[in-house]
């Protein structure tokens, strides 16, 4: 295998750069199919004074991604470093401040869930149409149909939109831009938690800091998402150290953030209670000492503290989800908890919710498709988890993967930044692999880049209102390529998980897993 320490790949760096660029142009550009108006933009960065027409929105949106997805590609099949000096990182950051939000609407709903809390509403309750009469400078850009919607996120993500719509004031542009900053500013510290997890940073600045989905569906698209990925990260670094308590309040954090951001906890919890069953097995092989338990203290008492890690990871947990939601009332967390139901047009089980639909209620067949698609994402895990046996020691970060990747390959609901959490746990399970892990997981890594890429591009340009001949090409891609393409990775997970599960069937009983080699493409630091 290629040595990615001295080899160079300069037309993936190429294709890379032009992924970026022409997404950056689209969020300057001002108005346009992918970018909902804000009106003034008082002393937030103003946008060019051009305005880009509707195909050329989508072909520049198209051609970024399937440039940086080819960027990508390239790197899984020849893995070269992509280290991204301060300056570079700082260049980025700034140019992606510079832009507006694009290939959505959700920020407009932000800065309208801020707006309504700092002037004494309750955002779960009040729908944005129905805010002081439609009038509020801020409010009233929120876009059809999402005016009847109240707010679906946590306490703490909402207190952060009420942060910025406070000191954005009654401009939505300065409110929407100071979101923006907050959402680069979790992006970036992502960043750093993932390379003190044991990835190096050019592995990171890969598969992270310029993954085209991150950058372009997460950080320019400016979802709360990004923001509830940061405090997963945290919370996975702290569990790794042997923090529990700490660990617990990030994953409340977390949680409270974005409800399903949670997953992060189960995997801690896993792995705790996995290490309580199993007290001899090898302690992670991570860089840092702090992490690392103490070899030398007997069974039982490892299983003292493994059993106080569980306990105290519920309990830091709870100590910030409980009075967080009690702040905001029970019928919030209701309205929170609702949320959950939603068919996705780019995932194959709208086909099955459209067919139930025809035989029963509108309710039940939207009630029985998500216990289907619940089911899916079992039995995915499932094969997921054959797939994954021995890429790595630390079996929070396996779980993690495991779990964020069924849920974006198999939930009935799934939307291009809904893959961030899974994008996370890629990262930091990419820079701990070995020589043979790496060649193992080849395979599936590129079945993911595939189906994000597809996935970002099914929901190009990204507003719901479109002229009827990019509607129809939109749409159409939507309805059929994106689920065919999600088809297809499941039809190639059951076929690796067959061949993986004849593998282990020949293979020598007391195999373990592959040590670290130094060849491998991701060593550590």
């Amino acid at each position: 295998m290629t040595d990615a320490r001295t080899d160079r790949d300069p037309l993936g760096l190429v294709l890379l750069a032009a992924a970026i660029g022409l997404l950056l142009l689209v969020g300057v550009s001002g108005t346009s199919l992918a970018l909902p108006p804000l009106g003034r933009h008082g002393w937030a960065p103003p946008s060019l004074p051009w305005q880009l027409g509707g195909w050329t929105v989508v072909a520049l949106q198209t051609v970024g991604y399937l440039l940086g997805g080819l960027s990508l590609w390239r790197h899984v099949r020849r893995p070269t470093p992509l280290r991204l000096r301060w300056w570079q990182l700082a260049l980025l950051a700034a140019l992606i401040l510079l832009t507006a939000p694009f290939g959505t609407a959700d920020h407009t709903n932000y800065a309208a869930y801020g707006r309504i809390l700092v002037e004494g509403g309750d955002p779960w309750s009040v729908v944005p149409a129905d805010w002081r009469g439609g009038i509020d400078p801020v409010v009233s850009r929120v876009q059809d149909p999402w005016q009847e919607a109240t707010s679906v996120y946590g306490p703490v993500g909402t207190w952060l939109m009420g942060l910025s719509a406070w000191l954005g004031g009654e401009v939505a542009r300065q409110v929407v831009w100071v979101w923006q900053v907050l959402v680069v500013a979790a992006w970036l510290g992502t960043r750093e938690l993932l390379v003190r997890l044991g990835p190096a940073r050019s592995t990171v600045d890969r598969w992270w800091t310029t993954n085209v989905v991150v950058l372009g569906a997460g950080v320019l698209g400016a979802h709360v998402d990004m923001l509830a990925v940061c405090a997963m990260a945290a919370a996975l670094g702290l569990g790794l150290a042997r923090r529990p308590l700490l660990a617990g309040l990030a994953t409340g954090l977390a949680a409270s953030t974005k409800l399903t951001a949670g997953v992060v906890g189960i995997a801690l919890l896993w792995a705790l209670v996995a290490e309580r069953r199993h007290p001899q097995a090898p302690p992670p092989a991570h860089d840092l000492k702090e992490m690392r338990p103490n070899r030398t203290a007997p069974a039982h008492d490892l299983k003292e503290m493994r059993l106080g890690g569980v306990a105290r990871l519920v309990i830091g947990a709870l100590l910030l989800l409980v009075p967080a939601h009690l702040v905001i009332g029970w019928q919030a967390l209701g309205r929170i908890v609702q949320a959950g139901g939603g068919i996705s047009y780019a995932m194959p089980w709208r086909a099955v919710y459209t067919a139930l639909d025809l035989v029963m209620s509108e309710p039940a067949a939207r009630s029985a498709t998500t216990w289907i698609a619940a089911v899916g994402c079992v039995l995915i895990a499932l094969a997921l988890w054959r797939l994954t046996d021995a890429l790595t020691e630390i079996l929070a970060v396996r779980v993690l993967f495991v779990l964020t990747t069924a849920y974006s390959l198999g939930a009935g609901y799934v939307l291009p930044w809904y893959e961030l959490p899974q994008w996370l746990a890629t990262a930091a399970l990419v820079g701990l692999l070995s020589t043979e892990g790496w060649r193992r997981f080849r395979p599936l890594l590129l079945l993911l880049v595939a189906r994000s890429v597809v996935l970002a591009l099914a929901y190009v340009p990204g507003r719901v209102h479109l002229p009827d001949d990019i509607e129809a090409v939109t749409l159409g891609f939507r309805f059929v390529a994106s689920p065919l393409m999600t088809l297809a990775v499941w039809v190639a997970l059951w076929i690796m998980w067959r061949r993986a599960a004849q593998t282990t069937g020949r293979a020598a009983p007391g195999r373990g897993p592959t040590p670290q080699q130094p060849g491998s493409p991701y060593p550590s630091r």
